[in-house]
């Protein structure tokens, strides 16, 4: 009986301690789960407030929770988590950042940091189903150590996916947490570069090839988020004038192209409005510069011998009429380039030329480059993601890590001075991302014009160009149709007698044409230019046409002329007469050109919708029918329109020389007879003569020679004897 009751008190003590560990457990961090996330969820943060907590303050973490599985998830619990390990070195944050979600394992918080989802009596999503949560917590209760760091923070969301199953961790999220008491003995400079920048998709005015541009100018678009972050103090803003022209032609009103080659309404029209409107304030208030027109892709057009593009981008760049006054700033695609690109950089005289700091690696942001215009080397990784699992490029995490690693710069500087950054910013993520309102202690912000008063540091000049770099420039298809397009609009301006701005267009659309944008983007790219070509095609093809007879005949050597005509097809101006005239000079090249050759006519000037018909003069050398081909080409020799074959028949060239010769030869042939004929007479007379006086008449075998009288002065014989 004592034994059994002593069983009893045993089981009973024991029971008591499972309840207070139980409970202890509730109270405390509880180390997460070794084991990897299930993967059901996928967890989204949204916030983190604020960006840099104190120890005495609180942390406040939101997100979106979304059931990515098949299945119905159940049971569920937004909680807290943390990792208790301090990251002060640069090398200690890679390796976080490469880490696995659930590595470090870490704690759970269960106090009252923690949110049954979407609701206490409704803790359930269906498949695709989406909830928030928002967590709350005193930072002392995240139980960091005392000294200052950066530590991985972020939510862990448990439940089931069976009603019967255990409750693990279904998805998780993580970001940096900044917990600094003592800033670093000197600021980092922290300078930021808004870019705005977009893909080309005017064809031509009021025809656009996508509304990809009016979406990036809608409220919540890409360009009015970086417009937003520009206008904040001490950034710099870099625009592409070739931007600013498509905006100002989509608030003209404009059509947009199908896939069919027909046109819908464009909507875009009151956005870009307004965004120009937004844009002229930012540009009166804001430190900017101006980036080549149409942003071409530099280095891919240096190391395809295209370099005038180059030159043209630029000088397209300074005439527009909003960026005329702004410093040129030179940014190949992705801040990549070799020497040969830098020094074609150069030539075009920027300010700077903005490169990666993998592409030139030196002590600062600002290099002394190998000419006049220094070198200011950004941080390719600057808007990297946080720490996983996906999606970790959230605003909020990537704002998270740069304030990290810029605490991290700025403590761990070898001579107690941080050197400072320079950042891209390019998308709507990095711009809402952006920390203009955090207040971080180690950072000093700066202008691009104030980083470029200092003095930049010299360094090895080496620059890297990986093969990867090189293989992502326009495709060698795209450079050929590149130059194929500027060729054409050459010739298009070389053709009118008053090109007008047809030159300052061309340039401008063969620099868009050469836009790194159109990198991987090859489809919409023939969809743009496509039309464009079709266009040029038609008119240097077909506009300007040849007409005359395919066969002409020839009596005489020199001399003889045939009509030929030229047509100038190009649509005539009410307001302007001389708007489309032509100059062009008329061609031939012969077969044999030792045969017969056809003189170059040099027409008048042909109004738009006119002919003019001239005369080709034909100088033959032989009878015979020689092949001739007719060209029209401009001044400076390029050619126009279709050839036109005509084939050239000489029938009786110098007749009248043969006639002569033939003549002559009758004459001669006649002459020599009548004078055999009076050779013999005479000879028969002398003979009988000598034979009257002798009496014998003298024999064939005589060598005596014959008596020859001269001729009398009235026979023919007389002027054959010459």
């Amino acid at each position: 009986m004592r034994s059994l009751t002593s069983r009893r008190m045993t089981l009973a003590v024991g029971a008591l301690v499972a309840l207070v560990l139980a409970l202890s457990g509730l109270l405390s961090p509880v180390p997460a789960s070794a084991a990897g996330p299930d993967g059901s969820l996928t967890i989204t943060l949204t916030s983190m407030t604020p960006a840099l907590p104190t120890r005495d303050g609180t942390v406040t973490l939101t997100g979106q929770v979304s059931n990515s599985s098949a299945v119905a998830v159940q049971n569920l619990q937004a909680i807290l988590w943390r990792s208790r390990d301090p990251l002060r070195t640069s090398e200690a944050l890679t390796r976080a950042l490469a880490s696995q979600p659930d590595d470090p394992i870490g704690e759970r918080l269960y106090q009252r940091d923690y949110q049954n989802i979407p609701s206490d009596k409704q803790r359930s999503l269906g498949p695709g189903q989406s909830t928030s949560f928002t967590l709350t917590t005193d930072v002392a209760n995240l139980d960091l150590p005392r000294a200052d760091g950066v530590y991985l923070f972020g939510v862990q969301v448990r439940g089931r996916t069976a009603a019967d199953g255990q409750d693990r961790t279904l998805g998780r999220a993580r970001t940096f947490l900044p917990l600094i008491d003592k800033p670093p003995a000197k600021p980092l400079r922290m300078t930021s570069v808004v870019l705005l920048t977009s893909r080309p998709s005017i064809i031509r005015p009021g025809l656009v090839s996508d509304e990809h541009l009016a979406g990036e100018v809608a409220p919540r678009g890409r360009l009015t988020a970086l417009l937003d972050a520009a206008e904040s103090k001490n950034l710099t803003f870099a625009v592409d004038p070739a931007l600013l022209d498509e905006l100002r032609i989509l608030k003209a009103g404009y059509q947009v192209r199908t896939a069919e080659g027909g046109t819908i309404p464009g909507v875009g029209q009151a956005e870009a409005t307004r965004w120009l409107e937004d844009f002229a304030r930012v540009r009166a208030a804001t430190d900017g510069y101006r980036l080549l027109y149409g942003s071409p892709d530099v280095a891919a057009l240096v190391h395809d011998g295209q370099t005038g593009i180059l030159t043209d981008a630029a000088d397209a760049s300074r005439v527009a009429s909003v960026t005329s006054g702004l410093p040129l700033l030179v940014l190949p695609a992705a801040g990549t380039a070799d020497r040969e690109t830098v020094q074609a950089a150069e030539d075009l005289q920027p300010a700077a030329l903005v490169l990666s700091d993998t592409t030139a690696a030196g002590l600062g942001p600002l290099l002394a480059g190998p000419g006049t215009a220094p070198i200011v080397s950004f941080t390719a990784a600057a808007f990297g993601p946080g720490p996983g699992p996906e999606p970790s490029g959230t605003a909020i995490q990537v704002q998270q890590r740069m304030l990290a690693e810029t605490w991290v710069e700025a403590s761990t500087a070898a001579d107690g001075a941080a050197h400072g950054r320079v950042r891209l910013v390019t998308t709507a993520v990095q711009a809402r991302g952006d920390d203009a309102g955090v207040a971080a202690p180690w950072i000093q912000r700066s202008t691009l014009t104030e980083l470029l008063s200092d003095t930049p540091a010299t360094w090895d000049q080496k620059f890297r160009y990986p093969a990867a770099a090189q293989a992502a420039e326009l495709t060698p298809g795209q450079l050929s149709s590149l130059e194929r397009l500027r060729a054409s609009q050459q010739t298009y301006a070389d053709l009118l007698v008053k090109p007008g701005a047809v030159g300052t267009d061309a340039a401008a659309a063969a620099a868009r044409a050469a836009s790194w944008t159109w990198r991987r983007a090859d489809k919409a790219r023939r969809s743009w230019l496509g039309p464009q070509q079709d266009v040029l095609d038609e008119i240097l093809t077909r506009k300007i046409s040849i007409s005359s007879t395919p066969k002409v005949s020839t009596v005489a050597r020199e001399g003889v002329e045939f009509p030929i005509t030229i047509k100038n097809g190009l649509e005539a101006s009410a307001n302007d007469p001389d708007a489309n005239a032509v100059n062009v000079r008329l061609q031939f090249t012969s077969d044999n050109s030792q045969r017969l050759s056809i003189k170059t006519i040099d027409a008048p000037e042909i109004a738009a919708g006119g002919t003019v018909t001239a005369n080709a003069e034909v100088r033959a050398r032989a009878n015979g029918t020689v092949p001739v081909t007719a060209q029209l080409v401009t001044d400076s020799g390029r050619k126009v329109g279709q050839p036109f074959a005509i084939d050239v028949q000489v029938t009786q060239n110098g007749t009248t020389g043969w006639a002569i010769v033939i003549l002559s030869g009758i004459v001669l042939l006649g002459s020599t007879s009548l004078r055999i004929r009076q050779v013999a007479r005479d000879r028969a007379r002398a003979a009988s003569t000598a034979g009257d006086r002798s009496g014998d008449t003298p024999s064939g075998l005589s060598s005596a020679p014959p008596t020859v009288r001269p001729a009398s002065s009235d026979s023919a014989s007389g002027t054959l004897d010459v």
